[in-house]
């Protein structure tokens, strides 16, 4: 798997935070699944917050935070977001209280205590590590026994519209690599929790022209950062001859350009 550079992956999602709500429909689908989820894999507790969260909660990957407030709302008393991308955490401020702390950090290298939290969400963040196993006992290093993690990521399939069209083109990295669901769960138990629920699904975004579904993808910070990648979007030539070959489909007349997302959502427990 070609290598990553952390620090151009949180460049790109900083340059993306101002644009990244209003251009992240599958992003926010995905999230808003992740909390539901969270609601239904939570046990039931003797108290008042029966079926709710508490205690303090970490949002890894926060990117502008939408979840914290839902985190807070759910029961956590109190929220720690972390991101790698200054700028993301700049828009995340507006969604915070007093209750929520944000850390600008490394997923891999948690500026936190061992045992802090009493649970742990992280939407869209772990396809992004070179190594899972790694990211996932340091997350591991910072939960309580028997804490809770909510994850959703990314499978391979993810955009294999665009890396189909790529391929008729030339020979060059365009899309980003992603592990496989068995690998993902392997990376769970290896880091030392256990999985006690898995479910992928296909979800599909669809544009009017390649050129809006590229710009969708740079609005959310989400493009190929892999060495050897095209710079920009590749020029007008290769633009029009990506169109000519991108797989389309017609919807009430219309010509739509579909972008698959293999989405895995997994909930956890530490020992």
């Amino acid at each position: 798997m070609p290598s990553r550079d952390k620090q151009q992956v949180a460049r790109q999602f900083s340059r993306a935070a101002t644009s990244y709500d209003r251009a992240a429909g599958i992003q926010q689908r995905v999230v808003t699944s992740l909390l539901e989820q969270l609601k239904q894999n939570s046990p039931e507790t003797p108290s008042e917050h029966t079926g709710m969260l508490a205690g303090h909660w970490l949002d890894i990957g926060c990117g502008t935070g939408v979840a914290l407030p839902h985190l807070r709302h759910m029961g956590a008393s109190t929220v720690t977001g972390v991101d790698l991308a200054e700028g993301m955490l700049s828009v995340a401020r507006a969604h915070s209280d007093n209750q929520t702390q944000l850390i600008l950090a490394d997923a891999d290298h948690l500026p936190m205590d061992n045992h802090c939290a009493d649970g742990l969400i992280s939407s869209l963040m772990l396809q992004w590590s070179e190594a899972p196993v790694t990211t996932l006992t340091e997350w591991h290093r910072v939960l309580k026994p028997r804490s809770p993690v909510a994850v959703a990521t990314l499978l391979p399939g993810t955009q294999s519209e665009l890396l189909q069209a790529w391929q008729q083109i030339d020979n060059r990295q365009h899309i980003n690599d992603f592990i496989t669901r068995e690998n993902i769960i392997e990376a769970f138990t290896q880091a030392g929790f256990v999985v006690e629920h898995a479910q992928n699904e296909r979800l599909t975004e669809h544009y009017a022209s390649v050129t809006q579904l590229l710009r969708g993808l740079k609005d959310i910070g989400a493009t190929n950062v892999n060495a050897g990648r095209r710079a920009g979007l590749g020029g007008k030539q290769a633009l029009k001859e990506l169109e000519e070959v991108y797989p389309t489909e017609e919807e009430n007349g219309n010509i739509r350009f579909p972008l698959s997302y293999e989405v895995l959502w997994i909930y956890a427990r530490t020992v």
